[in-house]
């Protein structure tokens, strides 16, 4: 059977020869061409054989991977980790046949080789990068992923594989083992330390910033020295991007979070909420005793509030405006009860009495927060004067009026 299989190839081959001597290609032409027709063949075939690989990936797998429940399979899929993969199928039917179709020509054979060997590690490097992609997808999956990002372990993964295939198609190259380029490399040390600085110190960085907790995707940092104020968008290998509250964007070297200081509000949130510390001045010569007709009018007006003082000793109206406001913030909603809460007194100065409100919002979110403080100072400055008492004002501004 082999044997009858042979004589057909060469009657072929004999055949097609004399139709290029015929048509009026040279003896060494056509025998060029008929030599090569054969691994012309075999490459037609390699990629009939990648197209029906493809079609089975987008079609058989695409299928299963719709049909799973996991979700670890799907970025495989989008990453182009199958496809990519399936390159590999051409290249060694090639590789394997290149031997027994070109035999008289080593040379050849040895050029070709070299080509496919370098192509085989782009595949690797492909293959590899949309690996590492899929990875990063499918951490980004799991509520950790905000809290401990791995995007600077991914690129430093990546970094690591363009090297490996640097060296090996290098070492195609010139013929020599990998190990030997390995050892040069040693030598070189100073060198790539001076080219990957900002990647070394940024991986150091990162493994410190995810180890200690120090900043998450979503947190909101100030940076003064950078001109940075807002949230973390993405913490990478060399830079953590920073979208500010006018809307710009920030890049600081993701290094700098470790050398250099920076505020995290994070623990805002997690201690209750965003803080309220405000004051308002209250004008000291409108502070009196609180008589029974301000007292009754107030209780008219809905704003008094049962006072156990008054048994002891004469209330202020300063002192009954307090607990109606104490009473006033605990019936706000987007005040945290279960937080400090109080309305005290400053130190008197050459601007009036302070009536400082402390407390704590509740979601910790700065629009909400803004909103409610306005609203509420502008039911304070409007409700003074039921109180017989007026903010401070500096005579300029009185005669003005």
């Amino acid at each position: 059977m082999l044997l009858t299989t042979n004589i057909s190839v060469q009657g072929i081959s004999g055949g097609f020869r004399s139709l290029l001597l015929h048509w009026g290609f040279g003896e060494t032409a056509a025998n060029y061409v008929v030599d090569f027709s054969s691994l012309f063949v075999v490459f037609i075939i390699s990629v009939i054989v990648y197209q029906i690989a493809k079609l089975l990936i987008n079609r058989v797998l695409k299928s299963m991977v719709e049909k799973s429940e996991t979700k670890w399979d799907d970025h495989l899929y989008e990453q182009k980790v199958f496809t990519r993969l399936a390159l590999i199928l051409p290249l060694l039917i090639l590789q394997v046949s290149l031997a027994p179709t070109i035999s008289d020509y080593p040379h050849a054979i040895n050029i070709l080789s070299v080509v496919l060997k370098l192509l085989e590690t782009g595949i690797f490097l492909l293959v590899g990068v949309s690996f590492l992609n899929a990875i990063y997808k499918i951490y980004g999956d799991y509520e950790l992923a905000s809290a401990k990002p791995i995007k600077g372990y991914v690129q430093i993964g990546k970094i690591i594989l363009y090297i490996i295939v640097g060296i090996v198609a290098i070492s195609v190259l010139i013929g020599e083992s990998p190990l030997t380029l390995l050892a040069g490399l040693g030598a070189m040390s100073a060198v790539l330390m001076l080219i990957f600085k900002d990647s070394l110190l940024g991986f150091v960085a990162g493994v410190q910033l995810s180890n200690n907790k120090m900043l998450h995707i979503g947190d909101w940092i100030t940076m003064p020295k950078y001109n940075t104020d807002g949230t973390v968008l993405d913490i990478s290998l060399v830079t953590v991007k920073v979208r500010n509250f006018d809307n710009s964007v920030s890049c600081v070297p993701t290094y700098v979070l470790i050398t250099d200081s920076f505020q995290n509000w994070r623990s805002m949130g997690d201690a209750g909420g965003r803080r309220l510390k405000r004051n308002v001045d209250i004008d000291v010569f409108t502070i009196r005793f609180a008589d029974e007709k301000l007292i009754t009018d107030l209780k008219g007006k809905g704003l008094y509030r049962d006072v156990s003082m008054a048994e002891t000793g004469r209330m202020t109206n300063l002192g009954l405006f307090r607990r109606y406001l104490y009473s006033f913030l605990k019936s706000t909603p987007l005040i945290n009860q279960d937080s400090t809460l109080m309305v005290r007194h400053l130190p008197a100065g050459d601007t009036g009495l302070p009536i400082e409100i402390y407390a704590f919002y509740n979601p910790p979110d700065w629009e909400n927060a803004e909103n409610t403080t306005a609203a509420i100072f502008e039911h304070i400055y409007a409700v003074l004067p039921e109180f017989g008492l007026a903010v401070y004002q500096r005579p300029s501004g009185s005669l003005a009026k």
